[in-house]
C-alpha cells in the first residue's frame, strides 16, 4: 500500500525549489518529524511553505468529475475508488490530501491534474514527485524554468 501526502506548494518556494525537489521533499518531512515541543516553529514553517486547500471546491471538482462512475462513492471528505484492481482512499484535509492506494499512480491523480503546484510525497518510502509529471507536463511548460 501506498500512503501519499499531497501538498499544495506556495508558488514562491515552487520556483525556489524547481530544481531541488529533494529539499522540498526533506523539510515537509522534517516538519512532520517535529517533536510537540517545536510545535509553533514547525506550524510557521509549514504555513509558509504550503497553501490550503479548499475542501468543498476540491471535493466537489472530484464528485463531478467520478460521481458517473459505478466504482466511485463518496462520504463527507473521503472519496473511495473500488474498481477490483485498484483500491483508493481519497481524504481532503484543510492543509493537504492524503490517497491510500494499492497502486502507484492513482485514478484520484486525474482527478487533481487541474490543480497546479502539487507536490505527492510518500514518507514512507521516501518517494515524491510533482503531480504534474504523472501527465507529461513538465515543470518547464508550467514556466518554472
Amino acid at each position: 500500500m501506498r500512503c501519499y501526502y499531497l501538498f499544495k506548494i506556495n508558488e514562491n518556494f515552487c520556483k525556489l525549489y524547481k530544481n531541488k525537489t529533494y529539499y522540498l521533499y526533506k523539510t515537509l518531512e522534517d516538519i512532520s518529524k517535529m517533536n510537540k515541543n517545536d510545535f509553533i516553529i514547525s506550524y510557521k514553517l509549514y504555513s509558509q511553505i504550503v497553501d490550503g486547500y479548499d475542501k468543498k471546491e476540491v471535493g466537489s471538482g472530484i464528485y463531478r468529475l467520478l460521481c458517473f462512475d459505478k466504482n466511485y462513492y463518496k462520504t463527507l471528505n473521503n472519496h473511495i475508488y473500488d474498481d477490483g484492481i485498484e483500491k483508493t482512499k481519497l481524504t481532503i484535509c484543510n492543509s493537504y490530501i492524503k490517497i491510500i492506494s494499492n497502486k502507484n499512480i492513482t485514478k484520484f491523480f486525474k482527478s487533481l491534474k487541474k490543480e497546479s503546484n502539487i507536490l505527492v510525497c510518500d514518507f514512507q518510502n521516501k518517494d515524491y514527485f510533482w503531480l504534474s509529471s504523472c501527465f507529461g507536463k513538465t515543470l518547464a511548460q508550467n514556466n518554472y524554468f
